[in-house]
């Protein structure tokens, strides 16, 4: 049975005329006419369309050899190899259909289901939690515990009612918003008038403009779409700037190959992140610009860095086990830098970084004037030197005591380069484990040992004019960031914002007391 013989049969079964099934299809009755008397074949999301409407499959109405259509419809009704393959066939169109749309096409797609799914969420949660709210509490003359449980039961089921709800309408929108309104080519097979020979025809679907449904998502989804560019373009200009920080790495470690084989192996795994970096920006870019991407040729790419990366770093941890490390001072300068500060009030010292879990020995020397105070430390003179920062803690004038670099960079490259040569590196010693040394009068100990106590917990060795001082953490800790100043001298919280209230809190430790304040914001009644 031809097609327009099986669309007559279907059409009378389902008591429509011409003109009624033109108007469902969107097309005229003139080509209904058509199709019924085998002059032309329909497109093919007429087709799908007419399927639908009378449930039965294409494969039904353009196989001539299917002659009742009315029994296959009937079977399919009940089929649950029928109900299967719909499903397979759904899930096939839809690779099909991701897989031939542009990038920004696709991600526009899934943030359109994806908002979609929020909004049938938010108003899931708003149904389920209200109709269990409200019939569990018809039941309140029981008891309570027996409503709160009817409540989470009646929650769970209308969850799940609402959930089942909510991917019919999601799948049901993306069939008639996107899978039928998908371009795609079919082959369909039309026997001329003589049966004699037979010839293929490609019909292409064409989008139908028309169907628009759920507009307000596609203007969400581009909203979102451009953020997403946004953020792409500022990711870009960082991998910009990584990107050229890999290329002049890589140029730096292609330079040291002679020296040792091991710079061979890091400017590879160098090269290779140079690489995918550059692939990152590609792809960031053609993002932003809607162009097409090369999606084989970046895989290949990028499965060959990660192949060379691979290679790099086990290459390059053998060729690290044959390099020694040397922890010999002798190579190195090592003498005592001494500075001298004047003291200040309340003045404490602090060595670089937080000042926390750091070594002190004071050294009372009444030789030394009133208020002068020498700082010194053993270091390596040659490529260090001793400096010190005014900053202030808690109130409190502070001198924080550091090393910055002082050499000539060239002659460091030199030395390491000439010991790499020989696979060896030397080590320098870790001066923030060292203790600071600090030389003053009686007095002036004692202040510094009293400001240094009044800040921090501190563990304490006295040995005749040699105090050993080691701090732990700050005496005074507070639980939320509060915009005040915490005066350490006074112990007390100025400057607050207006509503905030502080609680203080003792707690114990074995370095002795710590004051925790808890401050919160409490409004006026």
């Amino acid at each position: 049975m031809k097609f327009g013989d099986k669309l007559i049969e279907l059409r009378k079964k389902n008591g429509y005329s011409q003109e009624e099934l033109a108007e469902k299809l969107g097309v005229s009755r003139q080509s209904v006419s058509k199709w019924e008397s085998n002059n032309t074949y329909p497109e093919t999301d007429k087709i799908i369309q007419i399927a639908n409407l009378f449930d039965c499959s294409m494969d039904d109405l353009i196989n001539d050899k299917i002659t009742d259509v009315e029994s296959t419809q009937r079977k399919n009704r009940n089929n649950v190899k029928k109900v299967w393959n719909s499903l397979l066939e759904f899930i096939t169109n839809t690779i099909d259909m991701f897989s031939k749309m542009k990038f920004i096409e696709g991600l526009k797609c899934i943030i359109v289901m994806l908002i979609l799914m929020l909004i049938l969420q938010l108003f899931g949660t708003i149904i389920c939690k209200s109709l269990a709210g409200a019939i569990s509490n018809i039941f309140s003359f029981i008891n309570m515990e027996f409503v709160q449980v009817l409540r989470e039961i009646l929650k769970s089921i209308f969850f799940l009612i609402w959930y089942i709800i909510s991917a019919i309408i999601i799948i049901h929108t993306f069939k008639i918003k996107y899978l039928n309104n998908h371009t795609k080519e079919v082959v369909i097979e039309k026997k001329n008038t003589n049966e004699k020979s037979s010839q293929k025809e490609e019909v292409v679907v064409v989008k139908n403009e028309n169907e628009k449904p759920f507009e307000f998502l596609e203007v969400l989804a581009g909203i979102i779409i451009i953020f997403i560019k946004i953020m792409a373009g500022f990711i870009v200009l960082g991998t910009i700037g990584s990107t050229i920080g890999l290329v002049i790495a890589s140029v730096i470690t292609i330079a040291g190959i002679p020296t040792n084989v091991l710079f061979l192996w890091i400017s590879l795994l160098l090269v290779a992140a140079s690489i995918v970096s550059v692939q990152i920006i590609v792809l960031l870019f053609k993002f932003i610009f809607n162009k097409k991407v090369n999606v084989p040729l970046n895989i290949i790419i990028f499965i060959s860095c990660v192949v060379l990366s691979g290679i790099s770093i086990g290459l390059t941890a053998l060729s690290i086990r044959n390099i020694q490390i040397v922890n010999d001072n002798s190579a190195f300068n090592i003498t005592t830098e001494t500075k001298e500060i004047e003291y200040k009030d309340y003045l404490v010292l602090e060595q670089r970084g937080v000042g926390l879990n750091h070594n002190y020995k004071f050294i009372k020397d009444d030789s030394i004037e009133e208020n002068k105070i020498l700082l010194s430390r053993e270091m390596d003179t040659k490529y260090f030197k001793l400096y010190t920062i005014e900053t202030e803690v808690d109130n409190m004038p502070t001198i924080k005591v550091t090393e910055e670099m002082d050499a000539d960079i060239f002659k460091m490259y030199d030395f390491f380069i000439n010991n790499l040569k020989k696979n060896k590196i030397y080590s320098f010693e870790n001066y923030g484990d060292d203790p600071l040394v600090i030389r003053a009068n009686t007095n002036t100990i004692n202040k510094l040992i009293e400001n240094l106590k009044i800040v921090y917990l501190t563990e304490e060795k006295i040995n005749e004019n040699e105090i050993n001082i080691t701090t732990h953490q700050y005496k005074v800790f507070f639980n939320n960031y509060l915009e005040g100043d915490y005066n350490a001298v006074t112990d007390t919280i100025t400057n607050t914002p207006e509503g905030y209230s502080c609680m203080k809190n003792i707690e114990s430790t074995q370095y002795g007391d710590r004051t925790i304040y808890t401050c919160s914001f409490t409004e006026e009644e």
